[in-house]
């Protein structure tokens, strides 16, 4: 049996959750484009979600499932490269991207045309692409926790 490690709010402030470790915010209100909602988590003082780790994405996924139906995540990413706001590549293949196309690819697939990535809730919450600029979604941002004396 799966265990989640959510928490409470206790070092990350009124408007972010501590989960995993970490503090974030599902946005359910707010929607845009990729720059938009970067814009949007720098606003509210953190940034767009980096979900490298494998574990505190699992945790996500489980901890805020009914949330996620309603949310998708983007990536930073120039054509060919995809990347992390903090600079960090994104891992292809497993355990992120879902399968696509006869052969079961898992990599981003929309050349282009789609060079952000989304939480795709009919893949599972698995990695799709999609396009920065014609594709609206919900935030989830993430921020620094608070350190305490």
């Amino acid at each position: 049996m799966m265990t989640r490690r959510c928490t409470s709010e206790v070092e990350c402030g009124n408007i972010f959750t501590e989960m995993g470790g970490r503090c974030v915010r599902i946005e359910l209100i707010t929607i845009g484009t990729w720059i938009g909602l970067q814009n949007f988590c720098e606003l509210i003082g953190g940034n767009l979600v980096n979900l490298s780790d494998v574990q505190f994405y699992s945790d996500l996924v489980l901890c805020e499932k009914e949330l996620l139906d309603r949310c998708q995540r983007r990536l930073n990413v120039v054509e060919g490269l995809w990347m992390w706001m903090d600079g960090s590549a994104t891992r292809m293949g497993t355990p992120f991207w879902a399968n696509y196309g006869e052969n079961n690819d898992q990599t981003p697939d929309g050349g282009t045309a789609q060079n952000c990535a989304f939480l795709d809730a009919e893949m599972h919450y698995y990695f799709n692409d999609a396009s920065c600029e014609d594709s609206f979604f919900h935030a989830i941002c993430e921020k620094q926790k608070t350190e305490f004396p």
